[in-house]
């Protein structure tokens, strides 16, 4: 599910992420000079993993109004960045 938020109060990613463990968010920021600065203002929750298109789908709809926007989280589905195998011999 997505949960549209539009806060208005500047958040660092450690306080988003403690907020809404297990998810993916949409942050707006000031410039994608300040990209590093790791905080912004949050725009929208995706609670689980059927609803990351639409968290995307307004990303890109926000840029075209001239939003500066950053997706971050994770549903931790599976643990680690990239794909895991494990190999035979």
């Amino acid at each position: 599910m997505l949960k549209i938020l539009d806060e208005k109060v500047l958040k660092t990613d450690d306080e988003i992420e403690e907020l809404y463990k297990d998810c993916k968010y949409l942050c707006i920021i000031d410039s994608y000079d300040r990209v590093a600065d790791n905080n912004g203002y949050l725009y929208c929750v995706s609670t689980d993993k059927d609803s990351f298109e639409e968290l995307v789908k307004e990303s890109d709809r926000l840029a075209k109004v001239g939003k500066c926007c950053v997706i971050g989280g994770s549903y931790n589905d599976g643990g680690a960045v990239g794909v895991q195998y494990e190999v035979k011999e």
